[in-house]
């Protein structure tokens, strides 16, 4: 009898058995998380070089499409009738936060439109089959969160003497996370969804003004950095999913932040070389640390509420 390598793209995904009580709190407090970001997201882009006085509706609905793949993983294992009782219940609590806010004049009521993003597209992609329905929830998080990167572009908060944090470098982590968690349904999937994003970004960036210097190079450092890392963790299949993202993200981190930065910025007034240098210092150190971060805070809150089971075995 001869045997064959499972790889990644292979390999199902892990079923998961939840209790509707467990994944209920834990949704709930996902999508809390997504009704209370945006105010948090406004306050960071307020150290841009142009400074909104308040988020645009797509930036909310983006903002609210980062929750999505989690939502979708908690739920997928549930009977569909609590599944949509879970979700539903979920979202109504993470409204009710900027809801209230709203009302009594704090916060801005279209904050109000990301958790009912959130809720709203993971009950739309649990009427796939579990597979597709994890496969798209991964691919919408990974493309929110480069539009959102590059939506912080040029803001950047200082940290102690030295460093300088680019705001959006916060979401690379997500973003990496959710790219290696693509790879399990194969090679052609994960370019399909980067050619997508790099396309929606440079629509999008189009559409909100964003300058075409700033377009051009998102576009082309995404191209550059996702093949990379994908090309890495496809040759590192056979190790452990935390060693694969790692090894990848050791990679691209440094290959994203020094093109995009050099690129970017390269010739404004305010980029000095030592400016650059605190920025490229800051992101590639952000970028490892958010990486492992992701995944690690993936990984538990997933167990918070599931427990793996071995596929195959009869209960």
């Amino acid at each position: 009898m001869s045997t064959s390598r499972v790889t990644d793209a292979e390999r199902p995904g892990p079923t998961f058995t939840a209790g509707p009580g467990r994944t209920l709190l834990v949704s709930s407090a996902l999508a809390l998380i997504a009704g209370a970001g945006p105010a948090l997201l406004l306050r960071l882009a307020q150290f841009g070089q142009q400074p909104p006085d308040r988020l645009q509706v797509p930036v909310v609905l983006l903002f609210g499409a980062l929750f999505v793949g989690l939502l979708v993983e908690l739920t997928t294992a549930l009977e569909p009738r609590r599944r949509d009782a879970v979700l539903v219940a979920a979202t109504a609590v993470g409204a009710s936060l900027p809801a209230a806010l709203a009302l009594f004049g704090s916060w801005d009521p279209r904050y109000l439109l990301s958790p009912l993003v959130a809720g709203g597209a993971a009950l739309l992609l649990s009427r796939l089959d579990a597979k597709r329905a994890q496969m798209f929830g991964a691919m919408l998080v990974f493309t929110a969160c480069t539009l959102l990167a590059n939506y912080t572009l040029d803001s950047f908060l200082p940290l102690g003497d030295f460093f300088l944090l680019n705001v959006g470098t916060l979401f690379f982590g997500i973003t990496f996370t959710q790219r290696d968690r693509v790879h399990r349904f194969g090679r052609r999937a994960v370019y399909a969804m980067i050619f997508s994003a790099a396309v929606v970004n440079v629509l999008l960036a189009a559409s909100v003004g964003t300058p075409l210097r700033y377009i051009a190079v998102s576009f082309l450092v995404l191209i550059i950095a996702e093949t990379a890392d994908t090309e890495i963790y496809q040759r590192l299949l056979g190790k452990s999913w935390l060693t694969r993202v790692a090894s990848s993200n050791a990679v691209s981190a440094p290959l994203d932040t020094i093109l995009f930065t050099t690129l970017a910025f390269w010739g404004e007034d305010f980029a000095t070389r030592g400016w650059m240098t605190q920025v490229i210092v800051t992101d590639v150190l952000v970028k490892y640390a958010s990486g492992i971060l992701a995944a690690l805070g993936m990984m538990a809150v997933l167990r918070a509420a599931v427990r793996p089971l071995v596929a195959g075995r009869e209960a």
